[in-house]
């Protein structure tokens, strides 16, 4: 099994860039072995200091407009992100969802993303899990619009991560039968967008309700290959505990 990719979501926190630097600094201080790394999507305005910062995390934004450069007033390109250090974004976040987002505008961000040679963390997920299993077909729809005519090549530059809507921010996640169910539907559908070969350069990852007690069982059990962590990125304690329960000691 490959290393599993642990990737921080901070939203809209912390309050101020110094808060910030401390918390990356306190995750690190937190991990002692040089096999403990993990990507961090952080608000843009502290995305060039960051990088400044020696530290093993990949930095990563959160989201891209996704308009071309131009006459657009308050908003940044991915080449800009890409310019001063981001290394990856999440696209499809279902907060970004909420507001309207459609499949359509999240592929056209992805050829952009790709494009400047970032990876791109595509978000997809069931706001309700049906006794029929529509879900299933839910999910592979997002799949096949969002991923419409991009590159088998670049498929290798893409990380899918299955966030069910229902399991984002509440007490319990999915569970790990729940979770490899949707992986292998994942993997199916995207090797049917390209090719057996090309899917396996996908990795799938679970985001919802983690913490450092359930982490590591949906790398066991969940057939993901990693997690998108919100609310537990936000504590250096949990955070480091989940990579370190993840990646070992």
């Amino acid at each position: 099994m490959k290393k599993p990719i642990l990737i921080g979501n901070w939203k809209t926190n912390p309050t101020t860039f110094a808060e910030a630097k401390k918390n990356i600094l306190a995750i690190d201080k937190k991990l002692s072995n040089k096999k403990q790394n993990y990507l961090l999507a952080v608000p843009d305005i502290y995305l060039s200091s960051l990088k400044e910062i020696k530290t093993r995390a990949q930095i990563g934004v959160q989201n891209i407009n996704g308009v071309e450069q131009g006459a657009h007033t308050g908003v940044s390109t991915a080449q800009m992100a890409k310019s001063v250090g981001a290394t990856f974004t999440i696209l499809g976040h279902s907060e970004v969802r909420k507001e309207g987002e459609t499949d359509e505008k999240i592929n056209t961000k992805i050829t952009q993303v790709l494009a400047s040679g970032m990876d791109c963390v595509l978000c997809v997920g069931e706001s309700v899990r049906d006794k029929e299993g529509k879900y299933l077909k839910f999910i592979e729809q997002q799949l096949m619009i969002a991923l419409k005519d991009i590159r088998k090549d670049l498929f290798s530059n893409i990380i899918i991560a299955y966030e069910p809507i229902w399991a984002v921010g509440a007490k319990d996640p999915a569970t790990p039968h729940e979770c490899f169910e949707v992986a292998i539907a994942i993997r199916r559908t995207l090797t049917g967008l390209a090719t057996i070969d090309h899917a396996k350069k996908v990795s799938i990852l679970y985001g919802g309700a983690v913490d450092e007690k359930n982490a590591p069982i949906f790398i066991k059990d969940g057939g993901v290959d990693g997690l998108l962590i919100g609310r537990a990125s936000l504590s250096p304690d949990s955070f480091s505990k989940i990579i370190i329960n993840c990646h070992g000691k």
